[in-house]
């Protein structure tokens, strides 16, 4: 980031699901330029369908676990921990000043941040194109 003399526009997408300290270099990214962290999500790490028992792997470690998505209660317990998750996420976001921006694994990844930039520049035409600061957009939340 030290090569980058005038402030830019910084999409850093990621479904930020990793070991803490990435919060510290958003913090340092936002404090020179205008940072827009892209949480991509997939309902699925959200709630389970019932379809019986399955094997699940991490992808990042290889650990593998057999789960009965039949169970209720285990499907129930599962959605607790992503919300925990959220909650958890969202803290971290307010904590290092970031307005994230989530886009489902279902929607057009392009088509998407096309048009942040269009809400961004109507936003702008709002605001006046002398008025410094950041411009936050809140999507639906499913």
């Amino acid at each position: 980031m030290n090569g980058m003399r005038r402030p830019i526009l910084v999409f850093v997408l990621s479904d930020f699901i990793s070991a803490p300290g990435w919060e510290h270099t958003l913090s340092l990214m936002k404090e020179r330029h205008e940072l827009l962290a892209i949480r991509l999500w997939d309902q699925r790490e959200m709630e389970l369908p019932d379809v019986g028992l399955v094997w699940m792997e991490d992808a990042e470690t290889g650990d593998q676990l057999y789960v009965d998505t039949h169970d209720p209660r285990f499907r129930a317990e599962f959605a607790a921990t992503a919300r925990q998750r959220q909650n958890t996420l969202m803290a971290t976001f307010r904590h290092a000043g970031v307005e994230p921006w989530s886009i489902s694994t279902e929607e057009d990844l392009v088509r998407a941040i096309v048009r942040y930039a269009a809400i961004r520049r109507q936003l702008r035409r709002a605001r006046g194109a002398s008025t410094a600061g950041p411009l936050a957009y809140h999507p639906p939340q499913s």
